[in-house]
């Protein structure tokens, strides 16, 4: 069993994704990590604090070049909004969220659909290959055990993959798509916007960098915002590992950790890739992603505050 590089392009597999393909007796109930709850909306704290998506937060208060900061409680990034329970739910509302983006395939989400308040508009956007689903290769190789595993991740394979994957997301024209549809309609939200995926890691984690670089973000900011995901997901990955090792369906945790973290040079593809193809990140957002001057002026406008 092998990966292929298109393969690569629809998801990597996360706890939330394992716990959606295997029975509910191989893996334990896992609740994110403690974090703190967000303070009123535009106070600045970034972790929403909500144990069954442990990696939803806000993106504001990171400084931009030229002056001014990221406003808070306008766009949050999150992973899968599936077993929200109801206070989760309610909080969503609190923080005035009016519309979610779901980048998921059709595959995610028809098998954990988004529990979401009905005042809340839900646009799915899918990031992924329907050639060559990763979610669904990704269910087989658990269930192949660990030579299966082995040979499909071992020996660097399983980082070379997701460095593929990520040049893939700058490449494939479907996914630019999606990505310019959303850095476009965040000017016209009439609210405060959320997107996700299922670990909020690769497709949000790359639709994040995305959106800070256009807001000017430092780029090494951009960098520790996308690693933040390793801490936001440490207790439920740790936990699921555990219990695949008890299962008997993994033998090898480090075959695991690129799939289910991020790493900086995952994100540093994707940089070289946009360079290599459209010259500078300015151009990949109007060339690439079909983002036009005007709607970047109005995105900026939109997100960035004096305070």
């Amino acid at each position: 069993m092998t990966f292929s590089r298109t393969t690569c392009g629809a998801v990597a597999v996360s706890a939330a994704f394992v716990l959606g393909v295997l029975p509910a007796t191989a893996v334990p109930a896992l609740a994110g990590p403690a974090v703190p709850a967000l303070r009123t909306p535009g106070q600045g704290e970034r972790p929403l604090g909500l144990a069954h998506a442990p990696n939803a937060r806000d993106i504001g208060g990171y400084p931009v070049q030229g002056g001014g900061r990221v406003a808070f409680g306008q766009v949050l990034r999150a992973d899968s909004l599936a077993k929200l329970d109801e206070a989760e739910q309610q909080k969503l509302v609190t923080l005035g969220v009016t519309q979610v983006v779901d980048f998921r395939s059709p595959a995610e989400t028809s098998r954990d659909p988004d529990r979401l308040p009905a005042s809340i508009n839900r646009i799915e956007r899918p990031v992924f290959n329907p050639a060559d689903d990763f979610y669904l290769f990704m269910a087989r190789l658990i269930q192949g055990g660990p030579a299966a595993q082995q040979a499909a991740l071992g020996d660097g394979k399983g980082v070379q993959y997701m460095r593929d994957y990520y040049r893939w997301l700058v490449t494939d024209a479907s996914a630019r798509a999606q990505f310019g549809a959303t850095l476009a309609g965040i000017a016209t939200a009439t609210g405060p916007l959320l997107y996700h995926c299922t670990a909020g890691k690769d497709r949000t984690g790359w639709m994040t960098a995305i959106l800070l670089s256009a807001l000017r973000v430092p780029k090494g900011l951009i960098v520790q915002d996308f690693l933040d995901s390793n801490d936001h997901l440490a207790a439920s990955n740790t936990a699921l590992l555990d219990a695949l090792v008890q299962q008997g369906l993994v033998t090898d945790r480090a075959l695991w950790t690129p799939i289910l973290g991020v790493q900086e040079d995952f994100l540093a593809a994707a940089f070289d890739q946009v360079k290599q193809s459209y010259g500078s990140m300015d151009a990949y957002l109007t060339d690439g992603l079909g983002v036009s001057t005007a709607q970047l002026d109005a995105v900026r406008a939109e997100l960035v505050t004096a305070k």
